[in-house]
Formats: structure tokens, C-alpha cells, sequence
């Protein structure tokens, strides 16, 4: 279902008058209009009138055993007042050689603080590795065989993480509800927060000190194991503690209400739209994140098309509650300090879908079937906030830069940015054949972009991302067959000592360029299990094709086993920002086997995937000079489980 803003006061407050209107005039169990019982069958005659009948005699029935009259609304009580959906999940991951052969470099980068560290491999190394310090730059050399990442002794990483998500529904009425989504160790690693991590060095507690010239560790506090290898139990995950994340994190919760006129949306919600290569809400089984948004948004239908208006609370810079403000008051009144760096973004959309019994029916039928939509999304922001340079910096963290603690010590800087982003969506069905389109563009203006770019001259964004995906059921809906094939846009910037991940780097515009043509896929858009999941974190400067099958074994009584395999063939769109500087990223076969218990809600299955790197993954002579280095081969292997209720 499309989700969609409301753009005025007005017409919310409509909706929702309208939903307790619409509630008594189809209420169920209401009779004819005026209370008129309905006339007798027809044939039956009324009796002839005569004497009346002595009534038969009946015991008196105490008053207080009379049954209890209903109470109001009695009738709309009658449906399930609380539901609840999610998944138990558990994942193993077995990761070999992902840095792809290569290590840290001569190359620089910058860091957060302003400084410069070596050049980084393609993807984090295990710790057995070697690992620069900043005083090695410049004199990091590669082993004999010119292979920075050979001298390596490990090359694998892995472990096991679990998921617990509930998403509960409170059915206020058949009008209205309430729903929420709350994730339970959430990806937490199994055996990562043992009690032998009480406490994070430096934050908590006290880190190393010595002691009659003798070390004493920092683990060594009341009620915590002096070694991981002497825990007794696996702790909570609490921030502060032993890591940055909880053991309950609430991530969504919003209203729909319903009327004749239509439905009102608002909260904290999941955004999804077409295929979901740049919205997607996560939802799969093995996702990791998903779409979220803060949203006011009604949406009705018209001639079989769904309208959807959104008003979306985009980010809205510093709040007090990140200040010594919500510190010292942290159950008080929430304040938005500012109104010009808040985002103002408009969503609005229209689309023809098909409910799935409708679907169905055409499709048995041979009819050809297209359903298609349409949304665009409206940006701007004004202003930009920064830390002034009075702001407070803790001693021995310059790293994570200065953290202001009063509304004093926050700075304001001009950025005047607009963007418009239409999203076209098409899916087309004609018996066993389905055929499924989604296109992206971003197109906006940067007047003063700051430290997006290295002048002071306004940049423009031109960014698109296409998916192209055919899907054919053969042999009674067993045996699939699939061609799909997409691409994002890429941009020329680069900074080569960092990873390749797009989540942990970031490449400011060099001097001249004054566009940002980068577009970044969902990273819950699944498409290989190495590449574009892991080493690029998403599909971005890419093109792809990718050939897919897939055969279902029926065991009956809901039970099935599948085996599935891929071969993905990708390529940059632009090779000037790849390592190698070349077109070519290189070829992924993925194959796995799951079984499924439909009826008990049970699932299973194990995945191998092996990239063969090509060009563009290199590190060639001519531009990494003695750091040069061919990217050799990855490996995966993931074995996963997993109950949906």
C-alpha cells in the first residue's frame, strides 16, 4: 500500500471527523433506516382474529439474574484487539578474503579529525593483519611479491548474529489501529557482549593504569571476568556498556485511520515504493535495514487509482534534547532549536495496483495484466548547522570532532538546496510471465554545498537508478526462471585510501567539479552476496546483469525444499573512480538450497557465493606505483534459520 503526506491542516482534521461518521453509518448490526422492520415473507397470511390464547404459565425470574444489557459499541469490540507478526532469525556468516588480496597502502586519506592516516584496504582486514600507524606513511612497503595483501597469516572473518522483530497491530476499531515495530537484539553477535566487557575503557570506566610497575588491566573491575575466556554469561547489550547499541530498539510506531472519504496516516512509519531500489521498508527476512520516515499522509481512491499527499518531517537539525538542555531535562518538553535547517520534503503519488485476488482471477483468465505508479518527491532545506569553534572537544576523542553542549556553540551556515525526485513504477503480467520496471532520477541544486565540496561554487545533482526484471514459472509454479539487469549512476570523486563501502567513507568534490552524480541503491535491494552487499555496501556506479533459476521441490503439507543460483556480471559506469580505473568490477556465482514449512512458519537454508574480481578491483602499477596489486578472489558461505509468525 502506498503511504502518502498531507500537505494541509484542513483536510487531516477531515479525515479524521470523518472516521466516527463513517463508523455509524455502516456500523454492523444497524437495521433499515427509521427502525422499519422488514415485511413478512410473501405467502404468509395474517391469522384471522379470534379470542385471545391464555399464556402458559412461567416462573418469575429473579431481576438480578436478567442477562446485562450491551455496552456501547459492543459490536465493533468483536474483532482481535491485538495482533502481533514478526520473525525469530538467526544468521552465520563465513567471509573469505573480502579485502581481496590487498592492504593498507601509501595512499593517504583524511580523517575526521583533519589528519591523514595510510590508504585503507578495500574492506576492513582481520586483526591479525598488519596494521600502520600514522608514522608508517610513507615507508609502508609491500611484501616480495608485490602483494600488498599477502602477507596476511588470516583471511577470514565471520560469526553469527539474531533478530527478534515484533510488529504489533491494536485494533482500536475495524476504522482504526495502531501499529508498532520493535526489534530485540537486533543483529547483535552471538558471544559479543560477554561479562567479561562490563564497561568501555575511557568512557565508563577507567582505562589501563599501572600499578608497582605492573600493568593491570582494564577488564579487571568489580563483577566483571578478568578474561573473555572466564565469562560465565553473555550481558545484555547496553550503550556505555559493551557497545553502542541496545537490547530493545523501538523503530516504528503509527495510526491509520479510515473513512469513507479515504485513510489518514501518521508517525513513524516504513516507507516502500515499486520495487524498492530506493525506498524499501526492510521488510524481507534477511534485511538489515529498511526505509523509514516521519509522516503525515492521507491517501484515497479514485478511479481505481490510489492518490496518496504526504508532509514528511524530514530532519530537523539540533534539538535540545541533544543539548545540555534535554540533559538536564531529559523528561521535558522537546524543543527543535531552529525552523531553516529543518528539511521540508512533499511526497505525492499515484498508482493502480490490483489486490491480489483480483490479480489472480485476471491472470487464471489469460487477461494481460499492468499495474504502474507514479511518485515525486519534494526537498529543500535553507540553512545547515555545524559546531562553532568555541564547542566543547573532551580530552583524547578529537576524532569524533567538537560536541556542543548550549545552543551557543552551534553554527549556522547557508546551504539553499532544492531537489526533485520522480519515481516511475510498471509491472506487467501475462500468465506465467511477469515483467517488473522501476526508474529513479534525482535532479536538485546545492547553492553553498560547505564541505561537499572543495570551492565555495554551487553544485547540481543528476542521479539515476533503473531495474529491469523478468520472471517465468514453468512446471506448475516449480521451476523459475529470471533475467534482470539495472544500473546507478556514478561520479568521478574519489579518495582511493578509503574503503570501498560507501557506508564508511566519504569523498568530498575535488576543485572544478561542481556535480554530484552518485546514486545509491537500497542497501535491503538484495542482489549478489559479495560485491554490492558487502565490499560497496549497495549497486552504485554500476551496471549488472544478472541470469537467475530456481526449482521448489513440493514435500507436501506445506513443506518445500528450493534450489536457486545466480551469475552476476557487473560493470562501472564510471571507471575513473574505481581502484583500477577500469570498466570492469568482475563475475559472482551465487548458489543455495532452503526449506520452508509454510504451515509451522519455519525456515532454513544455507548460501555460496565466489566473486572472480576483474579490472576494475586491481590496484595496476601505473597508478598505485609500489603499492600495485591484482584483487584475487572472495568467498562466502551463509547458513541461515529462521521462524515468521
Amino acid at each position: 500500500m502506498i503511504r502518502a503526506r498531507l500537505t494541509a491542516t484542513g483536510l487531516a482534521l477531515t479525515f479524521v471527523l470523518a472516521a466516527p461518521a463513517a463508523r455509524a453509518q455502516y456500523s454492523p448490526g444497524m437495521g433499515s433506516p427509521g427502525g422499519m422492520q422488514p415485511p413478512a415473507p410473501m405467502g404468509q397470511e395474517p391469522k384471522e382474529e379470534g379470542p385471545a390464547e391464555e399464556a402458559p404459565e412461567e416462573d418469575a425470574r429473579p431481576s438480578d439474574q436478567e442477562p446485562l444489557a450491551g455496552y456501547p459499541d459492543q459490536d465493533r469490540r468483536k474483532l482481535q484487539v491485538f495482533e502481533i507478526d514478526g520473525y525469530l532469525r538467526l544468521r552465520a556468516d563465513y567471509m573469505h578474503d573480502f579485502f581481496l588480496g590487498q592492504g593498507y597502502t601509501q595512499t593517504t586519506t583524511k580523517t575526521a579529525d583533519g589528519g591523514s592516516s595510510p590508504g585503507l584496504p578495500p574492506f576492513p582486514v582481520p586483526l591479525e593483519c598488519l596494521h600502520p600507524t600514522n608514522a608508517m606513511i610513507g615507508t609502508l612497503r609491500n611484501n616480495e611479491n608485490g602483494n600488498a595483501g599477502a602477507a596476511c597469516p588470516q583471511k577470514n572473518i565471520g560469526g553469527a548474529n539474531l533478530r527478534l522483530r515484533l510488529e504489533p497491530t491494536i485494533n482500536i476499531s475495524d476504522q482504526v489501529r495502531v501499529h508498532a515495530q520493535f526489534d530485540v537484539l537486533d543483529n547483535t553477535i552471538l558471544g559479543s557482549t560477554p561479562d567479561s566487557l562490563a564497561g568501555l575503557p575511557g568512557y565508563n570506566r577507567p582505562g589501563a593504569v599501572m600499578a608497582n610497575s605492573t600493568d593491570v588491566s582494564s577488564t579487571a573491575v568489580p563483577g566483571a571476568a578478568p578474561s573473555g575466556f572466564l565469562y560465565t554469561t553473555q550481558d545484555a547489550p547496553e550503550v556505555g556498556q559493551n557497545g553502542y547499541t541496545t537490547s530493545l530498539r523501538a523503530k516504528r510506531a503509527w495510526g491509520e485511520i479510515d473513512s469513507e472519504f479515504g485513510s489518514l496516516r501518521f508517525g513513524r512509519m516504513p516507507w516502500h515504493w515499486g520495487r524498492g531500489i530506493a525506498y524499501n521498508d526492510g521488510g524481507c527476512p534477511d534485511c538489515d535495514v529498511g526505509t523509514t520516515v516521519d509522516r503525515v499522509m492521507a491517501l484515497t481512491q479514485l478511479y481505481g487509482h490510489q492518490i496518496a499527499l504526504a508532509w514528511d518531517l524530514a530532519p530537523q537539525g539540533y534539538t535540545a534534547s541533544q543539548l545540555s538542555l534535554g540533559r538536564d531535562s531529559p523528561g521535558g518538553y522537546p524543543y527543535d532549536l531552529s525552523q531553516n535547517d529543518d528539511v521540508f520534503q512533499l511526497m505525492a503519488s499515484i498508482a493502480r495496483r490490483d489486490n491480489p485476488i483480483q490479480l489472480r482471477e485476471r491472470i487464471d483468465r489469460g487477461d494481460p495484466v499492468l499495474n504502474y505508479g507514479l511518485q515525486v518527491v519534494y526537498k529543500s532545506l535553507s540553512t545547515t548547522d555545524r559546531p562553532s569553534d568555541t564547542a566543547n572537544m573532551t580530552a583524547g576523542t578529537s576524532s569524533t570532532g567538537a560536541q556542543p553542549l548550549t545552543p551557543e556553540q552551534i553554527q549556522t551556515n547557508g546551504f539553499n538546496a532544492t531537489s526533485i525526485t520522480p519515481d516511475l513504477w510498471a509491472k506487467f503480467y501475462y500468465k506465467a510471465l511477469t515483467v517488473e520496471f522501476e526508474g529513479i532520477g534525482v535532479f536538485g541544486k546545492i547553492d553553498s554545498p560547505g564541505y561537499l565540496a572543495a570551492d565555495t561554487k554551487p553544485v547540481t545533482m543528476r542521479q539515476l537508478g533503473w531495474v529491469l526484471a523478468s520472471e517465468l514459472k514453468l512446471y506448475r509454479d516449480s521451476f523459475f526462471v529470471g533475467l534482470e539487469t539495472g544500473g546507478a549512476t556514478g561520479d568521478q570523486a574519489e579518495d582511493p585510501g578509503q574503503y570501498l563501502n560507501y557506508r564508511w567513507k566519504f569523498v568530498q568534490q575535488p576543485p572544478g567539479d561542481h556535480a554530484i552524480n552518485d546514486f545509491h541503491f537500497s542497501p535491503s535491494y538484495h542482489v549478489d552476496e559479495i560485491l554490492f552487499r558487502h565490499i560497496l555496501g549497495t549497486i552504485t556506479n554500476a551496471i549488472y546483469v544478472k541470469p537467475q533459476t530456481a526449482y521448489w521441490f513440493d514435500l507436501g503439507h506445506n513443506r518445500a525444499i528450493g534450489l536457486n543460483g545466480s551469475l552476476i556480471y557487473s560493470m562501472a559506469q564510471v571507471p575513473v573512480s574505481t581502484p583500477g580505473n577500469s570498466i570492469n568490477y568482475g563475475i559472482e556465482m551465487d548458489v543455495g538450497a532452503t526449506y520452508r514449512n509454510t504451515g509451522e512458519g519455519i525456515y532454513g537454508g544455507a548460501t555460496w557465493g565466489y566473486l572472480f574480481p576483474l579490472a576494475a578491483l586491481d590496484r595496476p602499477t601505473n597508478i598505485w606505483g609500489v603499492n600495485a596489486s591484482d584483487a584475487s578472489s572472495a568467498q562466502t558461505l551463509r547458513i541461515f534459520m529462521g521462524i515468521r509468525f
